[in-house]
């Protein structure tokens, strides 16, 4: 399996996990601006920015330690140009999952 293919497994692992937290998947790997956002998805008339850590054979936190300044920045001109495009004046916030041996690590408001 390839880095690209661990990287859509982990992606689809989250999608179902947030799903099951009641929210609404709204776009998957968007790409604007020099970014790329893992997941966008709606929860309680809120955006969420959703940034996917998959680390299935590592340790709890790797995943995060690995989204540094650089990686905050490209999700975040990612995030400006969505809601340009889209029009929406609604709440937002960043969240990260990591997925990894030990599970799913939701942390929610975490980027910016």
């Amino acid at each position: 399996m390839t880095g690209y293919e661990k990287g859509l497994e982990g992606e689809t692992l989250a999608r179902e996990y947030l799903k099951m937290l009641g929210m609404q998947i709204l776009s998957t790997r968007y790409r604007a601006n020099g970014g790329e956002i893992d997941i966008i998805a709606s929860s309680r008339g809120k955006l969420r920015f959703v940034e996917v850590k998959f680390r299935p054979q590592g340790r709890l936190g790797s995943g995060l330690a690995s989204v540094d300044d650089n990686k905050r920045k490209r999700v975040y001109r990612a995030a400006k140009a969505y809601m340009k495009q889209n029009k929406t004046g609604a709440g937002w916030q960043f969240d990260i999952i990591e997925i990894s041996r030990a599970g799913i690590y939701f942390v929610e408001d975490a980027m910016i």
